[in-house]
């Protein structure tokens, strides 16, 4: 366990080294700085997530509906640089946890359906 911890450790710290972690983090930081802009892109994000768990909507129509409504949040720099930025580093996180299920015997039992 403990050499599992250690490679945990060292995994996060290369992550945090990472310029896709250092790029969010920084843009973060700006987007902070503008409380109620950060706000309404928080609230884009939720409705962005709610559309793609939601498994009775047409998917693409109703993000194509979420980007026509938030057009105009979407045109300032640090907005879609932020979400950018967050990308990103989700990718990282996904790649990360892909390799651990490709490389690891873990059985999802539905996933060649």
């Amino acid at each position: 366990m403990n050499e599992m911890n250690t490679a945990l450790n060292e995994l996060v710290q290369a992550i945090k080294d990472g310029q896709e972690y250092k790029r969010y983090q920084l843009v973060r930081e700006e987007l902070h700085k503008e409380p109620e802009l950060e706000r309404k892109v928080h609230e884009f994000r939720k409705k962005n997530f709610q559309i793609q768990n939601s498994g009775n909507v047409n998917l693409f129509d109703e993000v194509d509906r979420l980007e026509q409504e938030n057009t105009e949040l979407r045109r300032k720099p640090i907005v879609e640089e932020y979400l950018s930025a967050e990308l990103a580093f989700c990718r990282i996180v996904q790649r990360v946890n892909w390799i651990l299920i490709e490389q690891l015997d873990f059985d999802l039992g539905f996933g060649n359906e």
